[in-house]
């Protein structure tokens, strides 16, 4: 083992061996620790979607806000959930010195997010900043499970499984990233991400190339994004692809791409249906985005099917998965058609805190030899990809990718 691969290692154990007692104390505290020198008095950077449902689960525990602080000008005329919004600036000057503005402003962003925002508040003058995550911990039943939030003593819970998923990882820069999530789920410090990766998302020049017979399944279509840049990364040479998206907005959107891209057009079996473990009918929350998802209280039914059935017959040669926490299922779904076809992996990991590393490790069980790499496209820790690439698919990879 080189020295750095020791490091990685020794910081794996640091970040694991806090223990488990003063893991649940910073979670309960650090909040209030934030806030106690403001006597709780909090503002709330952004007034979206984020920071109102962290305004209701602050007045469900008998807690509010002084203000939302808010960039969008459409926000400052009128008051949300009763309380004013205010541009940052004004906000700053009315209450930088004497109440915790609280940054919940979270999108899958490439550049900036929570980190600069919190900079530039301090900047302004704030006297502290503190991330919406430790307001979730604070009352987690209310807030969490929220996309890849949930309370750090779950990550110390599962101790075991996360070590298992860092040796899966191949050299260095897989595993560094790794390890900055890790950490960024222990401690809620947006600073401890850097600028996401360079290459398209799911098309990394820098570990596979396409080949001229590429069969491609894109679970999660929404509206043919992936599909336009798998057709510019394949340079309109492959077999035919398989793309999959239950959202019916989404489904017209993407029915739309395949009927006007001469690249894709006849060779793009277009399927509005969800993936899953096993052919059933579930209901669905349809709001015409990425982030349309299933659902118990979704408002519409959709069809599900494995992608063992779907994929009878045909052997795959690349599988994308972004569907919204689905994944494990899916993947389920498809040991048939993995175990068969040995196909190439782009996974997201990043829907729930356990998916960074039970991924890997189911992955790891339906393609034991692929070789598994860890890649993010945005800064505020969405689009987290986890790659898995078949020995046939191997390119030379540089140093940067594997340790030697």
């Amino acid at each position: 083992m080189t020295s750095s691969a020791e490091a990685r290692r020794q910081r794996l154990e640091d970040l694991l061996g806090e223990g488990r007692s003063a893991v649940v104390a910073r979670q309960s505290q650090a909040f209030d620790r934030a806030a106690e020198p403001f006597g709780g008095r909090m503002v709330i950077y952004g007034a979206g979607g984020l920071g109102q449902r962290l305004l209701a689960g602050l007045r469900a525990s008998g807690g509010d806000a002084l203000a939302f602080a808010d960039r969008n000008p459409a926000a400052w005329s009128s008051a949300v959930a009763g309380l004013p919004v205010f541009p940052p600036e004004e906000a700053v000057r009315r209450f930088g010195q004497n109440a915790l503005f609280v940054v919940a402003v979270w999108n899958p962003v490439a550049t900036g997010g929570l980190h600069t925002i919190a900079c530039d508040l301090t900047a302004m003058g704030c006297r502290a900043v503190a991330p919406f995550v430790w307001l979730a911990w604070k009352y987690p039943e209310a807030l969490l499970p929220n996309f890849l939030w949930d309370l750090p003593s779950r990550v110390i819970d599962a101790a075991g499984d996360v070590r298992r998923a860092f040796d899966l990882f191949e050299g260095r820069r897989s595993q560094a990233e790794y390890l900055r999530h890790l950490e960024f789920r222990l401690t809620g410090d947006f600073g401890c991400l850097l600028e996401p990766d360079g290459d398209p998302q799911y098309f990394p020049r820098r570990l596979f190339r396409s080949r001229e017979d590429e069969y491609f399944v894109d679970c999660g279509a929404y509206n043919g994004d992936t599909l336009s840049e798998f057709a510019n990364w394949t340079r309109g040479c492959f077999r035919g692809a398989l793309a999959l998206e239950a959202d019916p907005a989404n489904f017209a959107a993407l029915e739309n791409t395949v009927a006007t891209d001469p690249r894709l057009r006849g060779r793009v079996r277009a399927v509005p249906q969800a993936v899953g473990s096993e052919r059933c009918t579930l209901r669905f929350t349809a709001s015409a985005s990425p982030s349309s998802a299933i659902s118990t209280t979704g408002g519409i039914v959709v069809q599900c099917s494995p992608l063992d059935e779907l994929l009878e017959g045909e052997n795959p040669t690349y599988i994308k998965m972004d569907i919204e926490g689905a994944e494990p299922d899916s993947l389920r779904g498809a040991d048939a058609v993995l175990r068969r076809s040995r196909p190439a992996l782009a996974i997201c990991v990043y829907h729930l805190q356990e998916h960074m590393w039970q991924l890997p490790l189911q992955i790891r069980q339906a393609l034991p030899d692929a070789r598994l790499f860890l890649r993010p496209y945005c800064v505020n820790g969405f689009d987290l990809v986890c790659y898995a690439v078949p020995p046939v698919r191997e390119i030379a990879f540089s140093y940067e990718d594997v340790d030697r």
